[in-house]
């Protein structure tokens, strides 16, 4: 019964808030894409766009990718076989996809989505055993290709699989689910630490430590803000704010409130570690968890994903600046 009626809470509370369009913290926030009957997939975890208008969803519970070629035609199943991968990002510069294949401890290139092939693989760099990696992204000034290690913080980056490979380790102290590029520069994004760490010097391996306001004093993989703090999942610059997003759900909250503070936006890394942020939980539905982040085109698209049930109400959200 109790199922039941939080399923019924979470239908009625996606309806009203995603149903149309709404200006709130000076967003107009829709849904992009939803699980529906004719396309099931869910565990939205990334989206990523590519060339020509295409795009690309990470659904990493159902080990698949979804593409389209344009916004207007409907996702498509990708036989690319992968496990519990969480994102992919594409190159111009060797027009390849490169995706963090998580569980099969992997990274892999591929040309195209509709097709089950890949162009190259590595389960190792720089003699470093990839160990679930997580989040790959890219420096698109520069064309380097970064990829992450949660557990050990190891961050590697490479011009394409198997050349100009090097590694770093961050100070992330704790499970490390994200890289961001923000103005220039490379953040790897501490979860369980609640940390966001600024790469100063690649070479000559230097650091900024940015860590967030924390009353409770603990920290987690999961949790809610009063158990834990903040458990980053990803952090991204858009229209002069950051944007953070957090893993709490109702069975790592224990009985605390898993929507407080689990989207949040600040203007500085500074305003994060005195708490001065807004938290702007309520433009997620009540019960999704918000994952990674992507800006294309002056939009802010973020990746949903309902841990206890899984599939249902999973979204990719689309938040535009407006006037107000």
């Amino acid at each position: 019964m109790i199922q039941i009626k939080y399923i019924l809470l979470l239908l009625l509370l996606s309806s009203s808030i995603l149903g149309e369009t709404k200006k709130n913290f000076g967003l107009k926030v829709s849904t992009y894409h939803t699980v529906n009957e004719r396309l099931t997939f869910g565990g939205f975890t990334h989206i990523a766009f590519g060339p020509g208008g295409s795009e690309v969803i990470t659904a990493c519970t159902t080990y698949r990718f979804l593409y389209r070629n344009n916004p207007k035609e409907p996702f498509l199943e990708s036989p690319l076989s992968v496990k519990r991968h969480h994102s992919v990002v594409y190159n111009p510069a060797d027009k390849l996809y490169y995706a963090n294949d998580t569980d099969n401890h992997r990274i892999i290139a591929f040309s195209d989505p509709s097709k089950n092939e890949i162009t190259a693989e590595t389960k190792e760099i720089c003699g470093i055993k990839l160990q679930r990696p997580h989040d790959t992204v890219i420096d698109p000034k520069t064309g380097w290709i970064y990829a992450l290690n949660p557990n050990s913080g190891h961050i590697f980056r490479f011009t394409t699989i198997g050349e100009n490979e090097s590694v770093i380790k961050a100070p992330t102290q704790g499970y490390t689910r994200a890289l961001t590029f923000a103005n220039g520069k490379l953040y790897a994004i501490g979860s369980s630490k609640g940390r966001i760490v600024e790469i100063v010097d690649w070479e000559k391996p230097t650091f900024k430590v940015y860590d967030s306001f924390d009353p409770s004093g603990r920290q987690g993989a999961a949790g809610s803000w009063k158990k834990t703090g903040l458990v980053l999942n990803d952090a991204e610059f858009f229209n002069g704010h950051w944007y953070a997003t957090n893993y709490f759900t109702q069975a790592y909250a224990k009985g605390t409130d898993f929507d407080e503070n689990k989207f949040i936006r600040f203007k500085t890394l500074d305003d994060m570690v005195t708490g001065n942020w807004t938290d702007i939980s309520r433009l997620v539905p009540s019960g999704l968890t918000p994952y990674f982040l992507t800006v294309n085109e002056n939009k802010l698209y973020l990746a949903t994903f309902n841990h206890e049930s899984k599939g249902l109400g999973d979204c990719i959200l689309q938040f535009e600046p407006t006037e107000n």
